[in-house]
C-alpha cells in the first residue's frame, strides 16, 4: 500500500478562506507523512482565465457594497433550476487546464475546496479513475458543488448532510467532518495572560468588530464611542487592509485604553478568545473559527449568497443575531451585552454545532480512501 499518495489541492481565491482551508488541509497532510512533492495546490479557475477570474473577482468584491443584488442574482439563478451561465459553460471552464494538470502531476486523488463543476465534470468526460472529494466551506451547498461524480463531501453539519441526502446521496457518501480551520483556534489558552498582553481588563465587557470586512461602515467612531460609554465596554477593531479606517479610528481614539484598533492581524484566535461578543460578516471560515471558540456573533449585513445562506442556519440554531440595517447594529451589540442568559444559550448551541478536529478528520479520510482505491486494484490485479 502507498502511504504517501500523490494529492492535488484545487481552491479558488475569492477572499481568503478557500485559501486558508487549502493552507490547513496541507498542513496536515504533511503532519500525517504525506511528502511535500507530493502535494500540489492550483487556483484552477486563475491558472485557467486569468482575465476573465479577475473580473468576476472584482465583482465578488464590490458585492460587499453597492453589488450585492447583481452577486445575489447570479448566486441564486446558478443555484434554481434555471441558472445565468449554462451546465456546459460552467462544466467546460478550466477543462483544458485541469487536463494538462492531471497529465502533469498524475495525482492519486482530487481534493476540490471551491465549487467547481469542472472538477468532476472532467472525470465523466475522460473516464479517469481519480477519487474526488469535495470539501464544502459554507453552511450550505450552491448547485455548483453537486456532482454525480464525487467520491466524498465533507460538510460542515448534519443539516447540510441531510439536504444532500435529499437530492440523492448515499449517507455512506457524506461525512460531518465540519470546515477546516487552523488547528490554533482549538488550542488551550490562558485568558488572563491574553488580557494582560493586550492590556485590557479581564473584568469588562470585550466587543470585537471585525470591521476590515464590512467596507467602511457609516458613523462607525460614533458607534464606538457609544459602546464604550455604557457599562465600561472595551473595544477590539479590526480594520484589516482598510489603513484608511485604521488611521481614522486610531487618531480618535488615541488615548483611550479602552479602545484597541488594529490593521491585518494573524491573532484572531487571541482575540476571539477574549471577546464577550463578535460582530462580523458571516463567511464560511470565520464563523466555523467562532464555533471553535464559542464566541457570541453578531452577523452583520450578510451578502446574498453563500453569506446570507450562512447567517440564516446559524440564526435558525440560536448560534447568531442576524442584523441587516445599519441603524440597528448598535441596539444588538448593547442589548446582547447585557443578556448573558441569551449569551450562554447561543455558546451552547455552538458547542453543539462545533464539530473538533475538522483537518485531521478529512485527510484522515481522503488517506482512508486512497488506501481502499489501492487495495482493489491489487485485487483486481
Amino acid at each position: 500500500m502507498t502511504c504517501n499518495p500523490k494529492i492535488l489541492i484545487l481552491t479558488g481565491s475569492y477572499g481568503n478562506g478557500h485559501l486558508k482551508v487549502t493552507k490547513t488541509l496541507k498542513d496536515m497532510f504533511l503532519k500525517q507523512g504525506v511528502s511535500q512533492d507530493n502535494i500540489v495546490e492550483s487556483d484552477l479557475f486563475l491558472d485557467s482565465h486569468p482575465i476573465l477570474t479577475k473580473a468576476s473577482k472584482y465583482l465578488y468584491i464590490k458585492s460587499f457594497t453597492y453589488g450585492q443584488k447583481i452577486y445575489g442574482f447570479l448566486y441564486y439563478g446558478g443555484s434554481k433550476k434555471k441558472r445565468i451561465l449554462s451546465y456546459d459553460f460552467l462544466n467546460k471552464y478550466g477543462m483544458s487546464t485541469l487536463k494538462n494538470l492531471v497529465e502533469e502531476v498524475k495525482p492519486d486523488i482530487i481534493v476540490n475546496t471551491f465549487p467547481m463543476p469542472v472538477v468532476p465534470e472532467f472525470r465523466k468526460k475522460t473516464g479517469a479513475q481519480i477519487p474526488i472529494v469535495h470539501v464544502v466551506t459554507d453552511y450550505y451547498a450552491h448547485k455548483n458543488w453537486i456532482h454525480e461524480e464525487v467520491d466524498r463531501y465533507y460538510v460542515a453539519s448534519k443539516t447540510l448532510k441531510n439536504d444532500l441526502m435529499k437530492l440523492g446521496f448515499s449517507s455512506d457518501r457524506i461525512k460531518v467532518s465540519g470546515i477546516p480551520i487552523d488547528p490554533i483556534f482549538e488550542v488551550e489558552y490562558d485568558k488572563k495572560a491574553l488580557f494582560e498582553k493586550y492590556q485590557l481588563d479581564i473584568n469588562r465587557p470585550v466587543v470585537l468588530i471585525a470591521a476590515g470586512a464590512f467596507g467602511v461602515l457609516k458613523d462607525i467612531d460614533e458607534m464606538l464611542s457609544k459602546i464604550l460609554s455604557v457599562n465600561n465596554n472595551q473595544v477590539i477593531v479590526v480594520c484589516g487592509k482598510n489603513e484608511e479606517l485604521k488611521n481614522s479610528l486610531s487618531a480618535k481614539f488615541n488615548g483611550n485604553n479602552n479602545a484597541l484598533i488594529l490593521g491585518f492581524t494573524n491573532k484572531m484566535d487571541e482575540l476571539m478568545k477574549m471577546a464577550t461578543l463578535m460582530v462580523t460578516k458571516p463567511g464560511g471560515i470565520t464563523i466555523s473559527e467562532a464555533l471553535a471558540v464559542q464566541v457570541p456573533l453578531i452577523l452583520y449585513r450578510p451578502v446574498p449568497g453563500q453569506e446570507k445562506e450562512n447567517a440564516i442556519f446559524f440564526e435558525s440554531k440560536g448560534a447568531a443575531v442576524q442584523v441587516t440595517r445599519s441603524n440597528k447594529l448598535l441596539d444588538s451589540i448593547l442589548s446582547l451585552l447585557q443578556d448573558e442568559k441569551l449569551r450562554m444559550n447561543m455558546k451552547k448551541n455552538m458547542k453543539e454545532l462545533y464539530n473538533a478536529h475538522a483537518a485531521e478528520v478529512i485527510c484522515e479520510d481522503v488517506m482512508y480512501l486512497h488506501a481502499a482505491k489501492e487495495k482493489m486494484n491489487r485485487i483486481i490485479v
